[in-house]
């Protein structure tokens, strides 16, 4: 019995990493891959494709979509390019729609003109992936798996220098709620000390994952 579900378990993983090979080789994915390193400073582009890979292996450990996770991963920070003023202004010419906090926080507009590009340069018009890109930075009180893969690995992927995000990382592989909690608490507590402007969805996310978890006694 125990050999059999050992052989199940590899069959799945080989399975898996089919598909993730097939993936990165997919022409939609490298035709974004070619757009992003082309636009980004090159630690920019290194850092999403770091993110791509945490986000892979945390969507194959906790059963998401392949292909949502590697399209959302790819795409979240396509707009990192645009400097400060063309951000807004690409907001206001699509209409994009920011609240008052993202009006005065120039480092969270790039999500929602990312999920923007994402439809109009890649025609990647999937709901999940979309709010996936839009709120990577922020998290939300209502995250999919999608939502929580990508929240978690842009923070924690390998190549970052910030002291919570091996510990974090590790996290992740074994309790993804636990990691959205540490994710947006950490947030919580940088953006205190620096005295500015907290996005409520942050704060939403925190709560929405501690009751998850369950409040200490």
């Amino acid at each position: 019995m125990r050999r059999e579900k050992w052989t199940k378990l590899q069959m799945k993983k080989n399975k898996d990493d089919i598909e993730k090979a097939a993936l990165l080789t997919e022409p939609k994915a490298l035709e974004i891959e070619k757009y992003l390193k082309s636009k980004l400073p090159p630690k920019r582009y290194t850092h999403v494709l770091s993110v791509r890979e945490l986000a892979l292996d945390l969507a194959e450990k906790h059963g998401a979509d392949l292909r949502k996770v590697n399209l959302a991963a790819l795409l979240h920070d396509c707009a990192k390019w645009m400097q400060t003023s063309e951000l807004y202004e690409t907001a206001a010419d699509h209409r994009i729609q920011l609240d008052e906090i993202e009006y005065h926080n120039p480092s969270l507009v790039h999500a929602p003109v990312g999920a923007m590009l994402a439809v109009s340069h890649f025609d990647v018009d999937n709901p999940e992936i979309l709010n996936a890109i839009r709120i990577h930075t922020t998290g939300s009180s209502k995250m999919t798996l999608t939502d929580k893969i990508l929240y978690v690995a842009d923070f924690s992927e390998p190549k970052r220098n910030h002291a919570a995000a091996d510990a974090v990382r590790e996290l992740a592989y074994q309790d993804l709620i636990k990691a959205v909690f540490e994710v947006s608490r950490y947030k919580i507590e940088h953006l205190l000390a620096k005295g500015v402007l907290i996005h409520p969805y942050t704060i939403d996310a925190y709560n929405s994952a501690l009751q998850e978890i369950g409040e200490p006694e």
